[in-house]
């Protein structure tokens, strides 16, 4: 299964630029949308009751006398200048239709109407001169006008998608405009980068150079220790052997007892500078990488792990073919190895411990785990941790360390193509 595609910077940065920017165009644009259909709803509210009281007063007479023909031409020539009206009917006091009109509105109309009471004002004259009684009013009917809103909304519509269109070619320039700078900040980014790339690779190349440089310098050093002075040392040994023969010839037998004596210490103390020697040829240039090649390089240090730490049990694995890598990074690989399992015997408090070099393809996988109580993981900001991951990144590899307070796992990856 192929992984999920990552977004490049540029489109991370013009999806952050421009997400605000569309969210609120399209907020602005629906309340604009919702405010414009509000103003039809009002506007048809004033329109309809108005027209509903202006012909209820128009229809009085007409109601009481039967004859519409006055009130048909004037709601027909209403109905003319106003083409949101859907309907107008005449009802009588009991709600029967008297008369009804329809207008030139298209589409359905309004769920709700507009009506007016259509009111007979009563004037009482009294029997006496002058004297008249308080009016009366009396309903003998009722006018209804129904709107229709899709000539109102057709020309809010025609406004709102100029409003639109408007909104559209706004956020069209700030796109463009985000695009630009987008363009420009990510190019920036990615030369700072790059110059971080080049720096770290640069970092990486001296840190193997280096690497290179102190083991050559080992390899040189030991070279000398056991040329040079492990060879003197024979020769002191060798030479003190034969001053203590000569010495049991020599007389009076208490000054040769004390010449062998001083040859005798001389010969321990050669030895025992020979045997320091040799441990430290072994830990500048270790012997058994030149004689065993990796792999028992490897093998022999964790056995003599195992022998010199009887409370903690050390175990190795191989897998693949670890023999055939570069000789180079193999004492990277040894120097790595050997830190792990030293911090594992310092801070680890472990009873088992197990060494994993396994070749998967053109990779290396270093594994070093312990049931301890995760104290190398708590060191991780320590100088041998540090130098096995200034290691690592040197040869471009990866450098993890997972630990759970039941135990420490580093795991180590590194090229081996």
């Amino acid at each position: 299964m192929n992984a999920p595609r990552r977004w490049s910077t540029r489109t991370r940065l013009l999806a952050i630029t421009l997400a605000p920017l569309v969210v609120l165009c399209l907020a602005l644009v629906w309340l604009g949308y919702q405010a414009r259909q509000d103003a039809v709803r009002q506007e048809l509210a004033e329109r309809g009751s108005l027209l509903a009281r202006v012909l209820a007063d128009s229809s009085e007479s007409a109601v009481g006398t039967g004859r519409y023909d006055d009130l048909q031409r004037t709601i027909r020539g209403v109905l003319q200048s106003d083409t949101a009206i859907r309907e107008v009917a005449l009802f009588d006091a009991r709600r029967r239709p008297l008369m009804r009109m329809r207008g030139r509105a298209t589409g359905g109309p309004e769920l709700r109407y507009y009506e007016a009471p259509v009111v007979k004002r009563i004037v009482w004259v009294g029997a006496a001169a002058g004297s008249v009684s308080p009016p009366t009013f009396e309903t003998v009917g009722y006018l209804q006008v129904r709107m229709s809103p899709d000539a109102m909304l057709a020309r809010q519509a025609a406004r709102f998608r100029l409003e639109l269109l408007a909104a559209c070619g706004g956020l069209l320039l700030c796109g463009a405009l985000a695009y630009r700078l987008s363009r420009g900040f990510d190019t920036s980014l990615q030369a700072s980068l790059q110059a971080l790339r080049d720096a770290d690779a640069e970092k990486r190349r001296l840190l193997q150079r280096l690497n290179t440089a102190v083991e050559e310098e080992r390899r040189s050093i030991a070279l000398e220790i056991h040329d040079e002075l492990n060879a003197t040392l024979i020769a002191v040994r060798l030479a003190a052997q034969r001053v203590g023969t000569l010495a049991a010839q020599a007389q009076p037998p208490g000054v040769a007892d004390e010449i062998g004596a001083r040859a005798t210490s001389i010969t321990q103390l050669a030895l025992g500078l020979y045997n320091s020697g040799r441990a430290l040829v072994r830990r500048l240039r270790p012997e058994m990488l030149d004689m065993l090649g990796l792999v028992g390089a490897v093998e022999e240090m964790v056995r003599q792990f195992d022998d010199s730490h009887p409370d903690c049990r050390f175990a190795c694995r191989i897998e693949g073919d670890v023999a055939g890598i570069d000789a180079g990074l193999a004492i990277s690989v040894y120097r790595i190895v050997q830190e792990a399992l030293s911090n594992v015997v310092k801070h680890a408090r472990a009873a088992q411990a197990t060494v994993t070099l396994a070749r998967r393809g053109g990779e290396l996988a270093i594994d070093v785990a312990d049931d301890g109580i995760g104290g190398v993981a708590a060191g991780a900001d320590g100088t041998g941790i540090a130098g096995m991951r200034e290691r690592v990144l040197a040869a471009d590899g990866s450098f993890t360390i997972d630990s759970d307070g039941e135990g420490t796992r580093i795991s180590i990856r590194l090229p081996a193509g």
